[in-house]
């Protein structure tokens, strides 16, 4: 706790947002207990930093994802996503990632953009490279585009 109120500033300084700070160096300390990290004092400044920096980058890609998913799922990006429509077009979504897409690449969407693991967790979690990762994304995303394209 020595560094708690550097740990939040920093994150403020990155994310801008006071509870998103909090949740961060929450994380950060929660992820020290739950793997049992002792640190040692003439590095526990420098690891503390690095860690809530790195937490905060991992905030930030998952935000930009989001909206960068948002903007897949309305099509044109100037067009607001409707809230009543946002769960037509998710069905829709889904069934055709179901239907269209080899069992890799809906692995790969799902853990991705459902249960927001970075793309190196991905590719550790199904022994694949983080390239193959991308690879299948950014193929998928383009077949995806051009469905909503067509069938608007």
């Amino acid at each position: 706790m020595t560094y708690y109120q550097q740990m939040y500033r920093l994150a403020t300084s990155i994310l801008y947002n006071e509870d998103e700070s909090k949740d961060v160096v929450s994380e950060v300390f929660a992820r020290l207990l739950n793997k049992g990290i002792t640190l040692r004092e003439e590095t526990a400044e420098a690891y503390l930093m690095m860690s809530v920096r790195n937490e905060c980058r991992n905030v930030l890609e998952r935000k930009h994802l989001h909206d960068r998913f948002t903007r897949l799922l309305s099509i044109d990006a100037t067009e607001p996503l409707m809230v009543e429509n946002e769960v037509l077009r998710m069905e829709e979504l889904m069934r055709y990632i179901r239907e269209h897409l080899p069992s890799l690449s809906q692995q790969i969407f799902q853990l991705r953009y459902l249960q927001e693991m970075t793309c190196q967790e991905v590719a550790n979690t199904l022994g694949i490279s983080r390239q193959t990762v991308y690879i299948h994304l950014q193929q998928s995303i383009e077949k995806i585009r051009e469905y909503f394209k067509s069938n608007r």
